[in-house]
């Protein structure tokens, strides 16, 4: 199961697969030391991604730096009510 999921097959397909729920699949998964893919972000990632933004970057040279997409890093900044840049830099 865990050679499958490192392989690229996600919880639902072995879920499918092994004929169990797929909650079962991600504590096999886990109890095997696999680490899970598109995991939400922690207080300390999200904390990280304001720094990295208030720092200058732009939303794309943050996801570069974490392990999000510019989308999440977006999201991550209006949940934490930071107005995004426009395309220039500049404040909206």
């Amino acid at each position: 199961m865990a050679e499958r999921y490192l392989e690229g097959a996600n919880v639902n397909e072995l879920a499918a697969e092994f004929r169990c729920a797929r909650q079962t699949v991600a504590l096999r998964l886990k109890e095997h030391g696999v680490v899970m893919r598109n995991q939400p972000a922690t207080a300390e990632e999200i904390a990280q991604v304001v720094e990295l933004y208030a720092s200058g970057l732009s939303l794309v040279g943050v996801a570069e730096q974490t392990r999000f997409s510019s989308k999440s890093v977006l999201n991550y900044l209006r949940a934490e009510g930071i107005r995004p840049r426009d395309t220039h830099g500049r404040e909206r």
